[in-house]
């Protein structure tokens, strides 16, 4: 089997069955990698270890400890405060009437597990609990939520404030670079469970979790690993280094690029490499701490991140409590020198953090550890919620661009961003088969599908793709022509069905000829959006131009014709719009906003002195000497224009 997140139908069985539990640690991975593959159910815990402002760090520890002998495994969370306590010159930053919980580990016998890369499950529990490999379920989770009165708990002119004053640290030398947050706010009412799964939708992460404890719930989509500790390696992840994707493939590998290459990153990021190397050195001898990687960039949905990896070889006596007291909290989210950013941030920042840029995940009685840095996460108490968000400011950081980045990395919360970014939608294929061809333009299909696949994080195996191809052309009856309709879902999912069809008469611009009684189109009133990044993926999400479609066929057109809101020509709602004069077609380039067409892109590189590109008006409709729709399977067809 192909490496695969749960399904949203395995996923929604999954937590109706957890919908009526009062404590379990979710942990799920939804970016399978090698070596991050596995997810994580704790349920029915035998008890609680929390801390409290007041109590003793070193009871604390020692409960874990004690826990971990019996063989138990631990499961949940610590605050960033926490790691006040973990620095003698630290714990006077503890607010005095601070009465919020800053650890929580509820302990459980075993965890079930599930290994995406096999389908292999563990556990001794009842497979019930598991989602079923197929099938649907009668009784879907409760459909919705509502977000309300969402804004930040800062105006922009206190933040700039506050960015100037970090920046003036900087200057007299008590810092290098500040971690600075601030939280989103909002009421929220409806499914908790519906608003992890349609989040999910839009944050591939290798960590993502789901808590709930004591009526609390904590939700949170990171990318950033903080540290694994696996028998005597401990290896850390540190992620700096953000900047948003581009609306097409080229801009966004030019993006890609540039935030590998900009030296401002770099610098951030080595930063941070430099302060946990440090941090891991404590922990390891001499010589034991490598870099294994520098400067790498993983994409996400809405952004691109960079990431740095670290590897160490622990001493023989190191405890949980020693790995904690020198690496929490991770100084991705701190800055640079650790101990007196982290007096700054208390100072500057108006609430505490919580769980955000804390620690989440679980240490099992072997003591090895895996957790991950809380970056994406909200936290639900009744119906207020809360989500932080931040960036690292350096000396020469543009005030303006931070508070940007902090908007940047809500988009995924804001409704607005989720009504277009929500991957609900499906990718599409449009194919032609017949006898001479098999699949027409396969190849062109296929990468048009890879890419866009590529750039909302779909999983894509290309080798079953073309398996699944394979097998359903072996059913075809050889005297026909077929129309194959492949969909591709966020969970990797294919779907193909076929129907019969007419063999394009015309499949090059070559031996086409002036004809009566054409087909009618005509032009919709409707305006696109040029920089509609959805126009350029084939896609089910098309509600206008299906609308605008349907209604030109009831009137007897064959197809309606779109221009965006600089008035340019862009596409037909099933097929790419051509004018001819003289002997040269002209076709509108993909910047004025519309899909690009696999047999386009077929006439434009093998008949590139006969079909160029070029911005068309309504004016070009009118005075072009023949006017043409195509696609892959209709190929090329004149049509007439009824009325402007």
């Amino acid at each position: 089997m192909s490496p695969a997140p749960f399904t949203e139908t395995e996923l929604n069985t999954l937590l109706k069955n957890l919908a009526n539990e009062d404590n379990f640690v979710f942990l799920e991975t939804t970016t399978i990698t090698g070596e991050n593959h596995t997810s994580y159910l704790f349920q029915n815990p035998v008890d609680r270890i929390i801390f409290s402002p007041g109590a003793s760090v070193d009871n604390f520890f020692a409960k874990i400890e004690t826990c971990l002998d019996k063989g138990f495994y631990l499961a949940g969370w610590f605050a960033y405060e926490f790691g006040y306590l973990l620095e003698p010159s630290l714990h006077s930053l503890i607010k005095s009437d601070n009465q919020s919980i800053l650890a929580e580990l509820l302990v459980f016998n075993k965890p079930l597990t599930y290994d995406h890369s096999t389908g292999a499950r563990v556990d001794t529990a009842p497979k019930s609990v598991y989602p079923p490999s197929s099938g649907q379920i009668s009784e879907f989770l409760p459909a919705g939520y509502r977000i309300d009165n969402l804004s930040l708990n800062e105006s922009q002119a206190d933040y700039l404030k506050k960015i100037a004053r970090i920046k003036q640290y900087i200057a007299e030398g008590d810092t290098y670079q500040v971690n600075y947050t601030l939280k989103y706010l909002f009421d929220f009412s409806g499914s908790k469970e519906n608003l992890y799964t349609t989040l999910r939708r839009n944050q591939s992460v290798s960590y993502a979790a789901y808590i709930r404890s004591q009526g609390k719930d904590t939700i949170s989509f990171s990318p950033e690993l903080f540290f694994r500790k696996q028998g005597s390696t401990c290896t850390v992840r540190p992620m700096k280094g953000t900047i948003k994707r581009g609306s097409t493939s080229d801009q966004d590998a030019e993006l890609s690029k540039y935030l590998h290459q900009d030296q401002k990153n770099r610098s951030e990021n080595i930063m941070i490499v430099d302060l946990l190397r440090n941090d891991l050195g404590r922990l390891c001898n001499m010589g034991e701490v490598n870099v294994q990687s520098l400067f790498d960039i993983e994409t996400y949905e809405t952004l691109h991140q960079m990431t740095s990896t670290i590897t160490g070889q622990l001493r023989n006596d190191v405890s949980i409590k020693d790995l904690l007291t020198c690496l929490f909290p991770c100084g991705s989210v701190t800055g640079a020198p650790k101990i007196r950013t982290m007096e700054i941030i208390r100072e500057l920042e108006l609430e505490d953090r919580g769980v955000y840029t804390g620690g989440i995940g679980f240490i099992t009685p072997a003591r090895d550890a895996h957790f991950n840095v809380p970056i994406r996460t909200i936290q639900l108490n009744g119906n207020k919620g809360e989500m932080g968000v931040g960036s690292g400011v350096v000396y020469d950081s543009d005030p303006g661009n931070e508070w940007e980045e902090c908007q940047l990395k809500a988009r995924f919360l804001n409704v607005s961003s989720l009504r277009a970014l929500k991957n609900d939608f499906e990718l599409i294929e449009t194919i032609l088969w017949d006898k001479q061809s098999g699949y027409w333009l396969l190849d062109s299909h296929i990468n048009r599908l890879k890419n866009s696949a590529g750039h909302f994080n779909y999983p894509f195996d290309e080798k079953a793709v073309l398996s699944q191809l394979e097998r359903l052309a072996e059913s075809f009856d050889k005297k026909t022509s077929q129309r194959v309709r492949l969909t591709l879902n966020s969970f990797g999912e294919i779907s193909l069905t076929h129907s019969q069809c007419a063999e394009p008469k015309h499949r090059s611009p070559e031996g086409i000829y002036e004809q009566e009684d054409l087909p009618r189109v005509i032009l919709s009133q409707e305006k696109s959006i040029p920089t509609d990044l959805m126009l350029l993926h084939k896609t089910t999400r098309r509600e206008l131009y299906n609308r605008e479609r349907a209604k030109a066929e009831r009137n007897g057109f064959v197809e309606v014709i779109f221009a965006n809101t600089r008035d340019e020509i862009t596409e037909g709602s099933i097929s790419n719009v051509f004018i001819r004069r003289g002997k040269t077609l002209y076709t509108p380039p993909v910047e004025c906003g519309l899909l690009p067409g696999v047999f386009r892109r077929h006439l434009l590189e093998n008949f590139s002195g006969m079909v160029k590109e070029l911005i068309v008006t309504r004016n070009d409709l009118k005075t072009a000497d023949a006017i043409f729709i195509g696609n892959s399977v209709r190929g090329l067809v004149q049509v007439k224009l009824d009325r402007l």
